[in-house]
């Protein structure tokens, strides 16, 4: 599912031209530039936590350890509802692009108290055993279909709902404010954030690395930064600085970004 999210700081205005005259106090209000992320590659990477790269990226203002710990806490129970709820273990050498790619060998059994860990499913992947793999992935879309709150127990939501704050408070809110453009797209998704920061002294600035998006950018008339995954690049997250961002802000908005100095 393709995610979105956005965040917004405040840095001072610089003096523009404009036709307008200036006030007699030189009062200059502040701009906010609100960031759109694609979340597919460049919000918080499990890896960057596990490693540390994410707390290293701020210079010591990060506590590293806390931030590895939390990268081990994600991994472990990804790992259990994987194994617990959705056969990983046992169907992760074989992979199918979707889950009624197997729907032809499905005979329908009634799977209520059908015993999946002793049915001895294995490979080779015969007819028997596909047919048992199907049985999992009817099970699988079954628990999607039937949602989060319905599968999970209250002790588990808590669980992930604790991580998931954790995690938000320590990363800054990067996870405050998602937008799913699954359903919708991602200029719709634009349009939306655009109302939420509706004023004349917002610019915004998307960053991620797919087609979509960029497009949705240029139509918005928004700066699009592209993200490049290959290592030591500048524009790579995370690394990615003000004084990039700040180029493809002056481009498009031609006002100088006053954090341009500023890694």
């Amino acid at each position: 599912m393709d995610e979105l999210m956005s965040g917004n700081s405040t840095i001072p205005n610089q003096k523009m031209k404009a036709s307008v005259k200036a006030s007699a106090k030189k009062t200059l209000d502040p701009i906010t530039n609100v960031y759109i992320w694609d979340m597919d590659e460049t919000l918080i990477l499990l890896k960057s936590l596990l490693n540390g790269t994410y707390a290293e990226t701020f210079n010591g203002l990060k506590d590293v350890q806390k931030g590895v710990e939390i990268g081990k806490m994600w991994e472990k129970y990804i790992l259990q509802v994987a194994d617990d709820i959705f056969f990983y273990e046992q169907i992760e050498n074989y992979n199918k692009p979707f889950l009624d790619a197997l729907s032809q060998y499905d005979d329908g059994k009634d799977l209520s108290d059908y015993d999946f860990n002793h049915d001895g499913c294995s490979s080779p992947y015969d007819d028997l055993n596909k047919r048992k793999l199907a049985y999992r992935h009817r099970v699988i879309a079954h628990k999607y279909k039937q949602g989060l709150h319905n599968t999970f127990d209250q002790d588990m939501i808590k669980l992930w709902d604790d991580l998931y704050d954790m995690t938000d408070s320590y990363t800054d809110g990067w996870l405050s404010s998602v937008y799913s453009s699954w359903e919708v797209g991602k200029l719709q998704c634009f349009s939306w954030i655009k109302e939420r920061f509706s004023s004349p002294n917002v610019r915004f600035c998307v960053i991620g690395d797919g087609w979509e998006e960029c497009e949705a950018a240029q139509t918005m008339r928004w700066p699009f930064v592209k993200i490049d995954l290959r290592p030591g690049s500048s524009h790579r997250f995370p690394g990615l600085t003000l004084r990039t961002v700040g180029h493809y802000f002056s481009i498009v908005y031609g006002i100088p970004d006053a954090e341009n100095d500023d890694e």
